[in-house]
């Protein structure tokens, strides 16, 4: 049997799912600076804003 290969799991799912958008230079060139200030990736302030907003939806 060969061993599996590929990127290893990180996290209780795989992240096997791709968001394409289009922003403006100045919004990228902030995200990409609170990426480097955190020190976190930008799938995970991503997921971070994703999962925030959807808290405080469904409080509504």
């Amino acid at each position: 049997m060969s061993p599996r290969t590929g990127r290893p799991i990180v996290g209780p799912e795989p992240k096997n799912r791709q968001i394409a958008l289009r922003a403006t230079e100045t919004t990228v060139r902030k995200f990409q600076e609170c990426s480097e200030l955190t020190g976190k990736t930008k799938t995970d302030l991503l997921e971070e804003m994703v999962d925030n907003l959807y808290s405080r939806l469904k409080k509504k």
